[in-house]
């Protein structure tokens, strides 16, 4: 029996590492793709800022042949002024002229502050255009890192699977299958009776006799705690 419980212990140990290497593959692409959401989220910027700046440059120029527009309008009436008949018709040309100027003058007013938005936004797509380019550098650089620990990892698992394989052949049915249900239960099946009779998985007590069987590694022994099997080293 002590051959047998020899031979659980190192399958124990495989499966403790096939366990983390598990975990691992499963951890590194979840990682990765926790890092690709910030270049992701850079890019998503810089389409909704560009598409802005396209906005902002389309009414600008709509803007600008108005203030045109009202530019021409400001040289009709000022050549109306010319031919008006009388005062009466001079004052409506003028009052005319005024509320254009005015016109015109608040077209300009916003003329300029949407093209002065779009160059602050055009600079800002500059700024995080060079982020994005050192992002995805990054992370390019990352994911070929990512990429040939999770290929190591593979090799790694595939070999220790069919080393574990090949040692569970050589176990009895019954003890195999003990082994089998308490790492389906617990992760870990192997449990260290440490000093002063401490199961060093659950860490409670273990009464005398079940430290004496395991000393004797006769048969397996379980923890009353945890039910994992109990080795005396």
């Amino acid at each position: 029996m002590k051959e047998i419980i020899d031979q659980l212990k190192k399958i124990n140990d495989l499966d403790v590492r096939l366990t983390i290497i598990r975990k691992d593959l499963e951890r590194l692409p979840k990682e990765l793709a926790e890092k690709q959401e910030q270049p992701r989220n850079l890019k998503a910027g810089l389409e909704r800022a560009k598409a802005e700046i396209t906005r902002l440059k389309m009414e600008a120029d709509a803007l600008e042949l108005e203030v045109r527009s009202g530019e021409e309008q400001l040289k009709r009436y000022a050549g109306q002024l010319n031919i008006t008949r009388n005062n009466k018709e001079f004052d409506a040309v003028r009052r005319q002229m005024d509320a254009q100027r005015a016109w015109n003058k608040e077209n300009e007013g916003k003329y300029y502050k949407l093209v002065e938005d779009a160059e602050a936004k055009q600079k800002d797509v500059e700024t995080n255009s060079t982020v994005l380019a050192e992002a995805e550098k990054e992370l390019a650089a990352e994911t070929e890192r990512v990429n040939q620990e999770v290929a190591e990892l593979r090799v790694q698992y595939d070999v220790l699977a069919v080393e574990r394989e090949a040692m569970a052949k050589d176990l009895p049915e019954k003890e195999l299958s003990i082994y089998n249900r308490i790492v389906n239960t617990h992760g870990q099946a192997i449990a260290r009776v440490a000093q002063g009779g401490i199961c060093s998985a659950c860490f409670m007590k273990i009464p005398p006799q079940f430290h004496n069987l395991a000393i004797l590694a006769k048969d397996l022994v379980c923890c009353p705690s945890c039910g994992r099997i109990l080795t005396a080293g």
